[in-house]
């Protein structure tokens, strides 16, 4: 898959961004969204380069990660690398990605990534280890788990779009953990909490 460049010397924007725009117009043009020609781009390419098909899910906009990684690796577009160097920001980017597919397919995917830290391989941690997560009684099984006790009290205290809840504990061995993110500030851990024993955090 190949992107538009710029026409001449003094061009100011990058490539993405030009194709970004011309995907705009063409959009615009055609009644449909910036997502479902992205889509259409992901449906036709052979293979797909781990900058390409971060760029069109990047098109398609945060919540379209998980389906387009999925696809593309369903349908053997991408390397086993790629997944690796995606998975991580696809999961934390995605808001609600417990809700997007299944636990059986995340668990396929973090398997073909390996053990990540912040999308690069890295050695799983050798000892457990004590995870916090904030949420309402009903998801305290889904998966993203974090060091610090503090980030899931602000997510236990909800949003608009959280109701207020309460703070869970575990103790995770280094098997049930898939990958790290550091960034966003939240220190999370990628936790396949199937089997473990979860309990309310008692101040």
């Amino acid at each position: 898959m190949s992107q538009p460049t710029g026409t001449g010397p003094d061009q100011t924007t990058s490539p993405d961004s030009d194709a970004a725009a011309l995907a705009d117009v063409v959009a615009r043009m055609t009644g449909t969204t910036l997502a479902d020609e992205a889509y259409d781009l992901l449906q036709w390419a052979d293979r797909l380069t781990t900058e390409e098909l971060a760029y069109l899910m990047g098109l398609a906009g945060r919540t379209s990660g998980p389906l387009f990684l999925e696809e593309a690796l369903a349908e053997d577009k991408v390397t086993a690398e790629t997944v690796a160097a995606l998975i991580g920001d696809v999961w934390s980017s995605a808001e609600f990605p417990d809700q997007h597919h299944d636990h059986d397919t995340w668990r396929w995917l973090f398997d073909t990534a390996g053990f990540t830290v912040d999308g690069k391989r890295a050695p799983r941690p050798v000892e457990p280890l004590t995870l916090y997560r904030g949420s309402v009684p009903e998801r305290r099984t889904d998966w993203s788990w974090t060091r610090d006790v503090k980030v899931a009290e602000k997510f236990a205290a909800g949003s608009p779009n959280r109701p207020p809840s309460c703070v869970w504990v575990c103790t995770v061995p280094p098997s049930h953990m898939l990958a790290m993110n550091t960034g966003r500030d939240e220190d999370e851990v990628v936790v396949d909490t199937r089997g473990l024993q979860i309990t309310e955090r008692v101040q």
